[in-house]
């Protein structure tokens, strides 16, 4: 139980972490949520966890700092902080959650015994489950076999892995983050704080090494194929 509850408690600080990066240095609202964070924290590793409100957080941060956000701050101001936590509470108090599908189980899985409409939906997901892996596997073979780094190139290939892991936590993260997302793009507000991180440069260059190897594969096969 120990480990399992750290894991979440680890899954949550990465999603705080996350957070900070897209936030100006030394700015206030990057040591309120680093002060949020600390005492959502506190509260889910107490021997009975205890699910982290504004009210409560405010409570307990006031405590030790009179200049810690009061409820009604944290509550138009820091949600995201504490939707992070919530979640990782509702985590560790579901015991009975079944743990993730891997995918290589999925095909294993008997339609035979299900309504029709649903064993076909299933029967669906498992195809489109299949050719997604099927995919990434190919393009992973492709990065791994297919790259030269040159001799006076230290740098190794990108995992694909890492790269899809990378770009899904930014986008989770972007999506509920200090930005709007509507119909034309994502988009700075008049609420975004003046010098917001839109992707910390780490990621901007993985990506770029990504598509770049990426384009040299795919040049390299159409010569071969000329």
């Amino acid at each position: 139980m120990a480990t399992r509850i750290g894991s979440i408690i680890a899954i949550a600080d990465r999603k705080s972490e996350n957070l900070l990066d897209s936030l100006p240095d030394e700015s206030r609202a990057k040591s309120n949520i680093e002060a949020i964070s600390g005492i959502c924290r506190n509260l889910l590793q107490r021997r009975t966890p205890i699910l982290p409100t504004a009210k409560l957080v405010s409570e307990e941060g006031r405590k030790h700092n009179p200049h810690f956000p009061l409820e009604r701050t944290i509550y138009n101001s820091y949600q995201q902080p504490l939707r992070i936590w919530k979640k990782a509470y509702h985590d560790v108090m579901n015991i009975d959650a079944d743990p993730p599908i891997q995918a290589d189980e999925v095909a294993k899985i008997d339609t035979s015994v299900m309504v029709p409409s649903i064993g076909n939906l299933i029967d669906r997901l498992k195809e489109i489950v299949a050719e997604v892996t099927q995919r990434n596997n190919v393009l992973k073979k492709i990065i791994d076999d297919g790259v030269t780094v040159p001799a006076n190139d230290e740098s190794q290939s990108l995992d694909s892995d890492e790269v899809v892991r990378a770009l899904g936590t930014w986008l989770r993260d972007t999506e509920n983050g200090p930005f709007k997302l509507d119909g034309t793009g994502l988009r700075v507000t008049g609420k975004t704080p003046p010098g917001t991180r839109i992707m910390s440069a780490t990621l901007f260059e993985i990506l770029k090494k990504f598509i770049l190897e990426y384009e040299l594969i795919q040049k390299t096969r159409k010569a071969r194929e000329g």
